[in-house]
């Protein structure tokens, strides 16, 4: 978010300046109007796509930490920052805690449906049911 910020502070800052009086040598009225439209399009065009952009990115993220008296997977932790948008697909990143205390595991769910699992072939099918649940 606070790269948002930024962003949007540089860029308010760079095009606040006047473009048509960097120009040195002197115009017609109809050339003046011409890159004034030519740059209010150009910016108007690159917020547009920002504010677009924004709300395109929901993404859910959640986190399982597994139980050991119970030999499952809890899920601990669930966030998500829709913007509150929730006709978007969402992008779904679960992590799953490795009992063993090695590397976790992850399981991803893009936008276009695709699955990526990053774990033990045993563990696939169980892994992907619990984040289907959880949805």
């Amino acid at each position: 978010m606070k790269n948002s910020h930024l962003f949007l502070t540089i860029f308010l800052i760079i095009f606040s300046v006047n473009g048509s009086a960097q120009n040195k040598h002197k115009h017609t009225h109809n050339n003046v109007h011409f890159s004034c439209q030519k740059n209010m399009s150009f910016t108007g065009g690159l917020i547009a796509g920002l504010f677009l952009n924004e709300l395109g990115h929901n993404k859910r993220q959640m986190y399982f930490a597994y139980n050991y008296n119970k030999n499952k997977w809890r899920l601990k932790r669930d966030i998500s920052n829709s913007h509150g948008l929730s006709f978007f697909n969402q992008t779904v990143v679960a992590r799953f805690e490795n009992p063993n205390g090695g590397r976790d595991f992850f399981v991803k769910f893009n936008k276009r449906g695709n699955w990526f699992i990053d774990s033990p072939k045993r563990l696939r099918k169980v892994l992907k049911n619990k984040v289907q649940k959880h949805l």
